[in-house]
């Protein structure tokens, strides 16, 4: 199930990605899909963007820095102000135990190394890498290449994400994502009995309109199961909930 290819970007750069604070964003994130919302709506002319985190090791996200959460950014939960169709992390960089703790120095090269690796085997191959790295970063995109050779003369199966082979769902299109819709009245409370230890609700306590969600560990040595992406129209909003089965 495809989406048209101009409304789609898999492994954009950071600089279509971040609108300031380059180097900042780069420390922290890594951009896994850019999705225009004209693939959903024609007149929501607008780019978002799915990203994950380089901190995911053991635990959640955040959960020792809460003196710099925001209201959507806490656990597992990451807020972005959007400017120009780019992201702006809308909290302090304190809210990353990398500011103070040096132990995670080596998880970051780990997710970053084997993120870079899974990016060049798509720009070889047209094809993401489609198993999780187990937590053991690759080094590149030939270990990669021979992993796989070696899963597939082992009988491994063989699966991509449904939407563009990226993207497990993008507004309910998929049957991953219909199975979110199944047995509740409404998209709101489909969402509150995920594993999300959090879901975007605005004043008036309406959930943000979620965009869809990507298998975190296709992405990075230590990745979330689900990456969430939400997005407030009237805000500027969007947020990336991470979801762990």
């Amino acid at each position: 199930m495809n989406i048209p290819e101009q409304f789609i970007k898999p492994f954009p750069s950071y600089e279509e990605v971040f609108y300031d604070e380059l180097e900042q964003h780069k420390k922290y994130f890594l951009p896994i899909c850019s999705i225009n919302l004209q693939c959903v709506d024609p007149e929501w002319d607008e780019w978002l963007h799915i990203v994950s985190v380089k901190e995911i090791h053991d635990g959640c996200v955040g959960e020792n820095t809460k003196e710099f959460h925001t209201r959507f950014t806490t656990e597992d939960t990451l807020g972005f102000n959007i400017i120009d169709g780019k992201y702006q992390f809308e909290a302090g960089w304190d809210y990353f135990e990398a500011e103070t703790d040096g132990v995670l120095e080596d998880v970051y090269l780990q997710n970053e190394t084997d993120y870079e690796a899974r990016k060049q085997f798509f720009l070889r191959h047209g094809k993401i890498y489609p198993y999780s790295s187990f937590g053991r970063g690759f080094e590149s995109a030939e270990a990669l290449e021979q992993d796989f050779n070696d899963k597939q003369a082992a009988g491994w199966g063989l699966e991509y994400p449904m939407v563009n082979g990226i993207l497990d769902d993008v507004r309910f299109i998929t049957e991953e994502g219909q199975v979110l819709l199944e047995d509740y009245e409404s998209e709101a409370d489909a969402f509150d009995y995920t594993n999300l230890l959090y879901v975007p609700k605005d004043e008036n306590g309406a959930v943000f309109t979620y965009i869809g969600f990507a298998t975190g560990y296709y992405f990075q040595a230590c990745g979330a199961d689900r990456i969430y992406l939400f997005f407030n129209k009237e805000l500027k909003k969007a947020v990336i909930c991470l979801e762990y089965t």
